[in-house]
């Protein structure tokens, strides 16, 4: 079953109103064209279009999916249809059959402009449905591993060494990942070698965070801004969470530098009903979204999640850690 985060279900919602209010602008103009008839050839037709837009947005999709996301798309056009015959019904003082025989099907400008809109507006909704009926073998190899009982989505991702202290060419990132399984490359003969029960570092500290009741979301972040590990709840994203990350650190250090105060290590930032924990970890960066309300507990949590970290990097890459990286101290807020 489909899940719709919050933002997605708002966009939905504010393009069906634009959807719903340009056609009652201009009713009951008909710009030159009659009223038309329902019928099963057109339908067929509205289907096709749907498809086709579909097909050019997920080129790899098969037949039963561009079927059923036109399914959808015609569904929603004949819901939005139907509100504007409702709505029309009620400010025009319409018959209440013939205004929805007007919406949906009769009054051309009205349904021609709900059609060429509808599969672009559901598109967030395809994409999805895509992702849900891709075969096993086409996804990731950590996609493939079933969740956890917990409702904590997690991301991960193999470090990228990159300059002095990681090199670019290391490994790739698996920001998609929504499950336990660790992805290793062999250096001998460079073969990938997959470990599904093993839990790596990063994901031992967002997992850790993770079973405080007040988080939202936890997330390490490289130095280019790629998610290793993340979880998140309650409709939160850490794909999107996480290139705020390094954002939230660069505009606070080049404040400080204009005062020659340095780097900073730590940094908390209180939203109305949020609050957002960035700090530094070597290479790394850990952010935490909670809800503002937080008890001491949490900072203890996210210094014991630092530690993890640190050590996870410092035995997996200890010739290329920089061991002389200050340890990062979680003060109650």
């Amino acid at each position: 079953m489909m899940e719709l985060s919050g933002r997605i279900a708002q966009r939905l919602l504010l393009f069906s109103l634009v959807a719903l209010i340009v056609p009652m602008v201009v009713f009951p103009a008909h710009f030159g064209v009659e009223l038309a008839q329902a019928s099963l050839l057109n339908v067929m037709y509205e289907l096709i279009f749907y498809g086709l837009v579909v097909f050019l947005f997920h080129r790899r999709s098969t037949l039963l999916q561009l079927v059923e996301a036109a399914g959808i798309c015609l569904v929603y056009r004949l819901a939005l249809g139907a509100l504007f015959g409702v709505v029309i019904a009620v400010w025009y003082s319409l018959n209440l059959t013939i205004a929805l025989s007007l919406g949906m099907s009769g009054y051309l400008p009205a349904v021609l402009f709900q059609i060429a809109v509808t599969p672009f507006i559901l598109i967030p909704v395809t994409d999805q449905l895509y992702r849900r009926g891709r075969p096993a073998r086409e996804r990731p190899a950590a996609e493939a591993v079933p969740q956890a009982p917990e409702k904590v989505r997690t991301a991960t991702a193999v470090p990228r060494h990159r300059g002095s202290v990681l090199d670019s060419s290391a490994a790739r990132p698996v920001a998609s990942s929504r499950a336990a399984a660790v992805e290793e490359t062999a250096r001998d003969g460079g073969v990938p070698v997959r470990h599904p029960s093993e839990t790596n570092g990063f994901e031992r500290a967002v997992r850790y965070i993770g079973e405080h009741g007040s988080v939202h979301l936890a997330a390490v972040v490289d130095a280019e801004g790629l998610l290793m590990a993340g979880m998140s709840r309650g409709g939160a994203v850490a794909e999107e969470w996480s290139p705020l990350a390094l954002l939230f650190l660069q505009c606070n250090d080049e404040v400080l530098r204009r005062g020659d105060f340095g780097e900073s290590e730590k940094l908390d930032i209180a939203l109305a009903d949020q609050r957002v924990s960035v700090a530094r970890c070597g290479d790394f960066c850990l952010m935490v979204v909670a809800e503002r309300q937080q008890d001491d507990v949490l900072n203890i949590r996210i210094h014991q999640a630092l530690d993890i970290i640190e050590k996870y990097v410092a035995e997996r890459y200890g010739r290329l850690f920089n061991h002389n990286a200050e340890k990062v101290h979680v003060s109650g807020t």
